[in-house]
């Protein structure tokens, strides 16, 4: 008997113009959603109206991890949507995540960084979302 499952991540070379692609697709999707005016009429009602209903917000900080727990602190119900990680990111939260582990005195987390990420077990860690979405993209076809 043969299990099949989801198929592993596969990742391109680990190089500038990877890098590059990435960061671009991730600025079209960001604008292409946060960028946008909920009062902006080519937009359909109902994605308007959700979008009407969504903090997005851009924050400049030392420490992004407590800066996006603490800002995401201040509601009351939170959706928090996270990718599960960036290979080719520039960023590294290993450091800030081993000091919010700390803070909030938490053991284990790192089964749990390995499976969602640095970055959703931040939030886990900190208890301050009321519910996560990890994503990971994958370039494979669909049958």
């Amino acid at each position: 008997m043969q299990i099949v499952g989801f198929p592993d991540t596969v990742y391109g070379q680990p190089n500038t113009q990877m890098r590059m692609q990435s960061e671009t697709a991730d600025n079209m999707i960001w604008s292409q959603y946060a960028g946008r005016s909920p009062s902006n009429s080519d937009i359909p009602g109902p994605l308007r109206a959700a979008l009407s209903r969504i903090d997005f917000t851009n924050l400049a900080s030392p420490t992004p991890l407590h800066a996006a727990i603490q800002r995401a602190s201040m509601y009351q119900r939170v959706l928090i949507v996270v990718g599960r990680s960036k290979r080719l990111a520039v960023e590294n939260h290993h450091a800030e995540l081993k000091d919010l582990v700390e803070e909030h005195r938490v053991v284990g987390h790192e089964v749990t960084s390995k499976t969602i990420g640095d970055v959703a077990t931040a939030f886990v860690v900190s208890g301050c979302a009321t519910a996560m979405v990890v994503l990971q993209a994958a370039n494979v076809g669909m049958e």
